[in-house]
């Protein structure tokens, strides 16, 4: 079986605007539909494969294009692939920026009704998110969100998700020494084979 990260589009909050940082909520910007478009010539989507999303718009609207053609898709939403600090700070509350907050469960559910949502009893993960989870509390989430994905029946999962959420799963799933020059960067995607689970 294969996982195959996908880091978001070029979003509001990467661009050179003031404080772009805090931006609430930050759609892909035009350069980023194009460069997530683009992903469509690199891999043959089609309607057996899996795509689990962070709960944030960006991520969203980067599973909703490179899913477009498909009649039938197995599309999730997940607070565990949510934005998460990599490396995490000894004080990661006062590092957390408005870009990084999880778009409310409720307007997702209204929203994008064409997603399944994970976790969606979880009220806690919602309000709080992965993003400043202590990495004890993290890893158990981790780990039971690749299970889960393992058992699925398919051969590819693509997980569409942020730079230091994909390198804390890169490690879960057994990779070491990584560092902030392996984040993937704008649509950028990264392949791992992994055992199913029967």
């Amino acid at each position: 079986m294969e996982i195959i990260f996908v880091r978001h589009g070029q979003g509001l909050h990467n661009t050179d605007i003031p404080d772009r940082l805090n931006t609430e909520n930050p759609r892909l910007t035009e350069k980023g539909r194009e460069q997530v478009a683009h992903l469509k010539t690199v891999f043959s989507f089609n309607e057996d494969d899996v795509f689990v999303s962070s709960p944030t718009i960006r991520t969203i609207e980067t599973t909703n294009i490179i899913t477009s053609e498909l009649d039938s898709v197995k599309k999730y939403v997940s607070p565990i692939v949510g934005p998460r600090m990599f490396p995490f700070p000894t004080n990661p509350e006062d590092y957390v920026l408005r870009c990084d907050m999880s778009y409310p469960l409720k307007n997702i559910i209204n929203d994008y009704p064409d997603f399944t949502v994970l976790e969606s009893d979880d009220q806690e993960l919602w309000e709080k998110w992965i993003n400043t989870l202590a990495e004890s509390d993290f890893v158990p989430l981790g780990l039971r969100l690749i299970s889960w994905i393992k058992k699925l029946s398919t051969n590819r999962v693509f997980i569409i998700a942020h730079d230091g959420t994909i390198t804390y799963y890169r490690l879960l799933l057994g990779e070491n020494g990584l560092t902030r020059s392996d984040f993937l960067g704008e649509a950028g995607w990264y392949k791992l084979e992994v055992q199913k689970l029967n």
